[in-house]
């Protein structure tokens, strides 16, 4: 069966993927190699291991690394960084998944991936429906396989095409990325108070982790309908 996708003309992303992928790559590598010879912060060299576990494990959360004492990158140049390597990671897929898949060890973590994106797409049928914005969704919130690989997976299990599958990657793992800076930010900015009044800062943090359930909680019903 030919799809629309298949069908169409390919479009300016897809026409110059090669190009984004090349010069994503490089700017990457390029701030990786420059970082700790121009940077004069302690431990600048770390940079490469948090660009690594930004893109395995575990993930996002390395942003909150940046509350560290003498961390050499604070939380929001972190989540710029996070947003560098998602792209880098969607468009590396988007050129050489095919390669990738004939190399046993990759093959195997890919397909563990798309059987688990296949299961959520099962679990929660609108996120097909939805498709550009579902693949953004999957991306942001914490589902099985959910990042830059299984949100590259799902924007083709959806339908969409190479150029939207990385914009809706990108976008999803941009807000995620926002949003774990502007947590790691306010913890940060209010670490003295909460070490001064505990029981309120708990008090927060339960009402805080409460809202955020029930908000979960209530998004998981709509998106299995």
């Amino acid at each position: 069966m030919v799809t629309n996708a298949e069908t169409r003309p390919p479009s300016w992303f897809e026409r110059n993927l090669p190009w984004l992928w090349a010069g994503s790559t490089a700017i990457l590598l390029a701030f990786l190699a420059a970082f700790p010879i121009l940077s004069a912060r302690d431990h600048a060299g770390a940079v490469w291991a948090q660009a690594f576990t930004l893109a395995t494990l575990p993930g996002k959360y390395v942003i909150f690394s940046g509350l560290v004492p003498g961390a050499p990158i604070a939380p929001w140049g972190l989540a710029v960084l996070a947003v560098l390597v998602d792209f880098v990671i969607a468009t590396s897929l988007a050129m050489f998944l095919g390669l990738l898949a004939r190399w046993p060890f990759a093959a195997r973590r890919l397909k563990a991936v798309h059987e688990r994106t296949e299961a959520v797409l099962t679990e929660y049928p609108r996120l097909r429906r939805m498709a550009f914005l579902g693949t953004v969704l999957f991306v942001y919130l914490p589902l099985p396989a959910s990042g830059s690989i299984g949100g590259t997976f799902l924007g083709q299990l959806v339908g969409l095409s190479r150029g939207s599958t990385v914009a809706a990657v990108t976008l999803g793992g941009a807000l995620v990325s926002a949003t774990f800076a502007w947590l790691a930010t306010t913890i940060g900015a209010r670490a003295e108070a909460m070490a001064q009044n505990p029981w309120v800062v708990a008090g927060a943090v339960v009402g805080f982790a409460g809202f955020v359930w029930v908000g979960w909680w209530r998004l998981k019903r709509a998106l299995r309908s």
